[in-house]
């Protein structure tokens, strides 16, 4: 490979530290090209606590990702590590492509935000398989969170906004933040036991937040051969119509978000329609029956677990109220 970053880096002597140089002087951010005491190929960017991702981290074969706080314990470092030698050409055009994306950030907050969406964007397109169209529980997912943003976000913000608060591709734990307004988006068969699951502890964790809502969406595919219902397809140029005639620029951010999700144009869902039921809204509250980061004990993460809809009923409200919260009525 011409040009390798990591060819003029040896491994440091000390175990726990890296060797770093910066990407480029020049730039605003703190970019490094940095090797491990076992010789393994970092890309590291630094920045301030504040700025620290709370999702999960996308992955790809044989490259991790994983947040860690930053040498001599000042700020934090998001870390981009090759596992697999064999992908060293592959990483590095992933890392200059990271650098390229998040030259123009206008805060490391946002520059976080763009490096992790963009290695989203890595991580679909490279997902193994012949066929790399989503799954039905990925569709359906994708679904959802199109309706939330089609019927409650858009034209209640504007379609910059509405477009700018679709995070949950992008690894936030929650679908959609405005501000302090979360909304997360469950998709369910509707004959299915009467229960959604909850992937994380952060999901329906209000804390920090002004209102958490739940969506709850029932979503079955329609039967084979039939004309009825719609395709991924057909929702997401419904939607991107929609965007476009509001504020064509919007378009790009909205693109890069179905990419984050792992929607590619070119894959072809007509074989597989979707006819929606029912939608309820709730509203996370005190009483609500979820889990919370505060109830988690120390050193147990990745908390998965089921909810009852029947339990969620005193919490139920109409969609037009969170409208209410997501224009800041409320």
């Amino acid at each position: 490979m011409k040009n390798d970053p990591w060819d003029t880096l040896d491994p440091p002597k000390v175990s726990e530290s890296i060797n770093a140089r910066r990407v480029d002087a020049e730039l605003r951010w703190g970019l490094f090209w940095a090797k491990s005491v076992d010789d393994k190929c970092l890309f590291v960017i630094q920045h301030d606590k504040e700025a620290a991702p709370n999702g999960r981290m996308p992955r790809l074969e044989g490259i991790e990702v994983k947040e860690a706080v930053g040498p001599g314990g000042n700020g934090r470092i998001l870390v981009f590590g090759l596992n697999e030698s064999v992908h060293r050409d592959l990483f590095h055009s992933l890392c200059l492509d990271i650098v390229s994306c998040v030259s123009n950030a206008e805060n490391e907050k946002e520059m976080v935000h763009k490096a992790l969406a963009r290695t989203w964007r890595w991580h679909h397109l490279l997902r193994g398989g012949r066929d790399h169209r989503l799954s039905p529980e990925e569709q359906k997912g994708l679904i959802g969170e199109l309706v939330v943003l089609e019927r409650h976000l858009i034209g209640v913000l504007n379609a910059a906004d509405a477009v700018s608060a679709w995070v949950g591709p992008l690894g936030a734990p929650k679908d959609f933040q405005t501000g302090r307004v979360c909304i997360e988006v469950k998709t369910r068969r509707g004959g299915a036991t009467p229960h959604v699951k909850v992937s994380s502890e952060s999901q329906l964790d209000e804390s920090g937040l002004h209102a958490l809502f739940l969506f709850v969406i029932d979503l079955d595919r329609a039967p084979a051969d039939s004309d009825i219902g719609h395709t991924l397809t057909d929702i997401v140029s419904r939607v991107r119509n929609t965007v476009e005639n509001l504020d064509a620029a919007a378009v790009v951010a909205l693109e890069n978000v179905l990419a984050a999700g792992g929607f590619r144009s070119a894959d072809d869902y007509s074989d597989m329609r979707w006819v929606e039921g029912s939608v309820r809204a709730y509203r996370v509250t005190n009483g609500f029956p979820r889990l919370a980061a505060s109830d988690i004990p120390v050193g147990v993460s990745s908390v998965r677990y089921e909810i009852a809809l029947s339990q969620c009923e005193p919490f139920g409200l109409e969609a037009e109220e969170v409208e209410r919260f997501v224009a800041g009525e409320n």
